[in-house]
């Protein structure tokens, strides 16, 4: 399969599209059978070379994009896969299946990984996306706070309300939420909903602290204040992740993206930005603080992160 024949828009290769005859669709088969394509769905198809390049969550969009060409009616994407088509992240990584809405009187089955959610929606939390239905990103939201685990629904709202890393598409205010919320018909995962809605925070950075920030009330420490303002004595200023001023701790989440990718290196080394993290803790320090750091690993093992705090001499209150 050549690359021009693949649709410019998707990436994809769709034997029932206008044009493509039998013969085309008996080659891309064989295109399979010799490791040159990759089938997404029955009828759906890529090159094994571009399928090779992308990531895990550029896949999932793939399949997304392979469910809705493959429908009789156009469905309209929702849960976790309308969080993908908004870029709005999971704590959980990237879904297996493509979430999609239908009424309760629909006969619409999950199967051959398509995950049918029947119940009651408003056509106006739909809306169209590059050509997709998909949930509104509030809709979206409520659907993902009260399905989905706590962590993973605190990681969704979080980026939806912080102006700094969400698109003005997807972006998200609290009182949105709440009349969303008002909305839903059924009173299914409605207090979970409420829960995950009162605890998300409009300025958290990333994901790792988000989940950090539920791991460390779940552990019965006292909330953190996010990125506090502290003056860099070589000038501007020093954001940090967790704060306890009360107690005179500071909690830093390092994930490996710091120290690897080109958007937080900035045309830095990964070693200039070690020894640029170096004096910015000593600055801290010098303030009085106790700064601990942690990673996805500690976050996986509870017991280390209570050993961390409790070190770093935060109180258990809860």
């Amino acid at each position: 399969m050549t690359v021009n024949r693949l649709d410019p828009e998707t990436g994809l290769f769709l034997v029932k599209k206008i044009g493509v005859s039998d013969t085309d669709a008996r080659q891309v088969r064989r295109e399979v059978d010799l490791g040159a394509a990759t089938r997404l769905r029955r009828g759906v198809f890529t090159t094994a070379e571009r399928w090779g390049r992308l990531d895990p969550d550029q896949k999932y969009l793939d399949r997304i994009r392979a469910v809705v060409e493959t429908r009789k009616h156009d469905p309209v994407i929702s849960h976790e896969s309308a969080a993908a088509l908004w870029g709005i992240p999971l704590g959980g990584g990237t879904p297996r299946a493509v979430h999609v809405l239908a009424r309760p009187a629909s006969h619409a089955r999950s199967k051959n990984g398509v995950f049918v959610h029947r119940t009651e929606f408003d056509w106006a939390e739909i809306v169209e996306l590059d050509g997709v239905l998909v949930t509104s990103p509030a809709r979206t939201l409520i659907d993902l706070a009260r399905t989905v685990p706590f962590g993973d629904a605190v990681v969704a709202l979080d980026h939806a309300l912080n102006p700094d890393r969400v698109g003005p598409r997807a972006l998200v205010y609290a009182d949105e939420l709440s009349e969303a919320l008002a909305r839903v018909g059924s009173a299914r995962g409605l207090a979970r909903a409420q829960r995950a809605i009162e605890f998300a925070r409009p300025n958290a950075a990333n994901p790792g602290e988000s989940l950090s920030r539920v791991t460390i009330f779940e552990l019965g420490f006292p909330d953190p204040e996010l990125q506090c303002r502290h003056r860099n004595p070589r000038g501007g200023s020093y954001f940090t992740d967790h704060e306890w001023e009360e107690y005179l701790v500071i909690g830093e989440f390092d994930g490996k993206g710091k120290y690897l990718k080109e958007e937080y290196l900035r045309g830095r080394t990964p070693g200039d930005v070690v020894y640029e993290e170096k004096i910015r803790e000593d600055h801290l320090r010098a303030e009085g603080f106790t700064v601990v750091r942690w990673g996805w690993a500690e976050l996986a093992d509870r017991a280390m992160l209570r050993r961390i705090l409790v070190g770093a001499g935060l109180p258990v209150i809860r």
